[in-house]
């Protein structure tokens, strides 16, 4: 009598890397079959991509310019740009000292505006080391120029920031 051989059953993996060659190895001495599939398919290379984060919904250094005089205030925050600017905007309304940028406002009269107009994004970064050093820069930049609204004690002087701001010459 013949015996005939158990039918060999298949399974499909994404293939991630190292732990889908380990589970193929376990699963040579098995019936299963492994067939391998890839998450890059023409279907999703053709789908659109997710829209990327709103930037004001991130974090980073941030420029809030005076619309009436020009005067700079370069700032930093953790959390959300968004949060970051009521908070200004909230100090402006109650003439509240905490923000130099409405303290400017309220001392000399001027307007504030919706958000895309006093505030730009410099440079997007999360909390941490980096982002104390992006903000020392963009601040001693406005210093450069004369036309800041931070602290002196915020200025740190420093030849790597000269250097960066010097012009290029070809």
């Amino acid at each position: 009598m013949h015996t005939q051989a158990p039918a060999k059953k298949w399974a499909n993996f994404t293939y991630i890397g190292k732990e889908t060659s380990v589970i193929t190895n376990l699963l040579k001495k098995t019936n299963i079959k492994i067939a391998y599939r890839t998450n890059n398919t023409i279907q999703r290379q053709l789908m659109h991509k997710q829209q990327r984060k709103e930037l004001h919904s991130q974090s980073g250094v941030y420029k809030l310019t005076c619309p009436d005089c020009g005067k700079r205030y370069i700032g930093q925050t953790g959390r959300n740009f968004a949060t970051r600017f009521r908070e200004h905007k909230n100090a402006f309304r109650t003439a509240n000292q905490s923000s130099n940028f409405a303290k400017h406002l309220i001392e000399h009269a001027h307007s504030f505006g919706p958000i895309q107009n006093p505030m730009q994004i410099l440079h997007l970064q999360n909390k941490g080391a980096h982002l104390n050093s992006i903000e020392r820069f963009y601040i001693y930049a406005e210093y450069t120029k004369e036309n800041h609204l931070n602290d002196d004690s915020t200025i740190s002087p420093n030849k790597i920031f000269d250097i960066l701001l010097k012009p290029h010459q070809p």
